[in-house]
């Protein structure tokens, strides 16, 4: 090709377009296709391709195994193999690229998932040279050399192919020398073997020059073992923080540095390292707060990273990766990381764990969003009124989880407002706020129309300890509506009342059990075994009095209660 003068080439634009080339692959591999970061970068990369067709109507470029070359001028470099743009497509064989006008359209998407399937790949099979072929890419032509096969000897010409063999040579000599060696050992009057120069001698190697003795050992296996588990990561990200901020008189080294901050946080969460993730969040929001180190194109980098990371997009990524397992860190990670959501992501997140389907992912994520949650009661208080019901009930299990005592007179307005879903959960966190009016309103569903919430009711009021219930457990015990109860419910009510009455409450349920009306009319049987359960429950000289009385009942169900009912009283003592 022919060489211009460096100073009227697009060295610029060119060294822009395979810069954001590195990058899309990267994007590539680590997100699906229909991912929007990952649709960012191909745009990126398009305009790149497009202000390079402004001034020139193809690109031919030179493959080096670190470096491509354009006009004689280095238009990108990576010295490091392992990742290498540059090596992944050199040691193939291709040594020229050539990008004509229109090859961003489709052309360039599918040379792109051909290095990522190359880069992927651990098949023999697949090639760049096989996979460009296939691709018949119009827009985009390759150069490449035949590889020879490892090992192959490659003569000069004029070579005597009669050489010797320097490899069996050498190893009959050292075969040789070891003989000889052997021998004079076993001889008594042998002499030492004379050296020459085309034999080798073992003794010639002698170990004990460069052994180590036991203590250096220990220390050299220690400093092996620290450099082995050094968090390369955290090693990374610190030389990265301290450049930033130490070029802030240079304002495209600061961006340079916040683009490379900006892959390194889904690099750590697609591997599932949230410490890692959750230090670099940290770092950058302290650079941020910190303020005059930062030009504001580089704070406002950092400030659109901060917004992807607590976007609901990316809220559902991470609890998805959780659920599916893909991410397996320890709980304080997963606590440290979500601190550094935007307080706008809390109801995303909240939502997202109330329809999570495993129990233990769903209750690692409550615990991680309950330390988020403190100091932000006014901020969870407003969730309480959003449209979605799934970030409504999140928020009233984090009002019961911080036990925010302010919240009450908004769960007693869902508790009777609200659809069962939502009343429920207030119910589930009542315990936690156990105040007067929270309980009060618990009371007022003895009397539901829905049974789950009358069985769910009395064993809240039970628990809390809610003395004033009494009297509305004792009315509904006394009264016809408990004859239309069924079993659940019915050992629900007596064994509350039991709870809560303590040894007052055994003059009503021996009542229950014993009493007998003018007729002869008794309360049904299922009622009349709870209430021995009840006392039962109670204890005490009263209790068992009442509880003997009925040892001989006619019906079946009523004894076997009694008979439960006294083996609990004798075993409490």
């Amino acid at each position: 090709m022919q060489w211009e003068d460096p100073a009227s080439l697009p060295l610029v634009q060119v060294r822009d377009f395979f810069l954001v080339l590195a990058k899309t692959l990267r994007a590539y591999q680590l997100y699906d296709e229909g991912n929007p970061v990952r649709r960012r970068f191909m745009g990126s990369l398009k305009d790149a391709a497009r202000r390079i067709w402004d001034e020139r109507d193809q690109m031919q470029i030179l493959v080096r195994e670190d470096r491509f070359l354009w006009m004689g001028e280095v238009v990108y470099r990576d010295e490091n193999r392992a990742g290498s743009l540059c090596f992944l497509i050199y040691r193939d064989g291709v040594r020229e690229l050539t990008f004509r006008t229109g090859v961003e359209d489709e052309e360039l998407e599918r040379f792109l998932q051909a290095l990522r399937r190359l880069r992927v790949s651990r098949s023999a099979e697949d090639d760049l040279v096989t996979l460009l072929w296939d691709l018949e890419l119009h827009r985009l032509d390759y150069a490449a050399v035949d590889l020879v096969p490892e090992g192959t000897l490659l003569r000069a010409d004029g070579m005597d192919s009669n050489l010797p063999n320097l490899g069996g040579i050498l190893s009959q000599e050292l075969d040789a020398g070891l003989e000889s060696q052997s021998a004079g050992a076993e001889g008594d009057s042998a002499a030492p073997p004379e050296h020459s120069p085309a034999s080798i001698n073992p003794s010639d190697f002698n170990p004990t020059l460069y052994a180590l003795d036991e203590r250096e050992r220990v220390y050299v296996k220690t400093l092996y073992r620290a450099e082995m588990e050094r968090d390369l990561g955290e090693s990374v990200l610190n030389a990265l923080m301290d450049r930033l901020e130490a070029a802030r008189t240079r304002p495209e080294r600061q961006l340079e540095i916040v683009a490379a901050l900006a892959q390194l946080l889904p690099t750590f969460l697609a591997q599932g390292s949230l410490r890692q993730a959750a230090l670099l969040l940290g770092e950058v929001e302290g650079t941020v707060r910190r303020g005059h180190r930062l030009t504001p194109e580089a704070e406002g980098q950092i400030v659109q990273l901060l917004d992807v990371f607590s976007s609901e997009e990316s809220v559902r990524e991470l609890v998805q990766a959780l659920e599916e397992g893909a991410v397996d860190d320890d709980e304080a990670s997963l606590s440290l990381l979500l601190r550094h959501l935007r307080p706008e992501a809390l109801g995303p997140l909240l939502a997202r764990i109330e329809k999570i389907a495993k129990p233990e992912v769903r209750r690692r994520l409550r615990r991680a969003v309950r330390a988020l949650a403190e100091g932000e009661g006014k901020r969870i208080q407003a969730l309480l009124t959003a449209p979605d019901p799934y970030v409504v009930r999140g928020a009233i299990r984090l009002v019961g989880a911080i036990r925010d005592r302010s919240a009450v007179p908004a769960l007693v307005r869902l508790l009777r407002d609200e659809g069962p879903d939502v009343r429920m959960t207030v119910l589930e966190s009542a315990r936690r706020v156990p105040t007067t009016a929270m309980m009060e309103a618990v009371e007022q569903l003895l009397v539901d129309p829905d049974r789950e919430f009358r069985v769910a009711a009395a064993r809240v009021l039970a628990e809390v300890g809610f003395v004033p219930a009494i009297r509305t457990l004792a009315e509904l015990l006394s009264g016809s509506r408990i004859r239309e109860a069924d079993l659940t419910e019915k050992l629900a009510l007596f064994e509350a009342y039991a709870d809560l009455a303590g040894d007052d409450g055994v003059p009503l349920l021996g009542r229950i059990l014993n009493h007998r009306g003018f007729l002869g009319r008794r309360d049904p049987p299922e009622s009349r075994a709870c209430s021995a359960l009840a006392l039962g429950r109670i204890g005490g000289a009263a209790a068992v009095t009442a509880l003997e009385r009925a040892q001989d009942d006619e019906e079946a169900v009523v004894r076997t209660a009694v008979r439960r009912a006294l083996e609990g009283e004798g075993s409490s003592d």
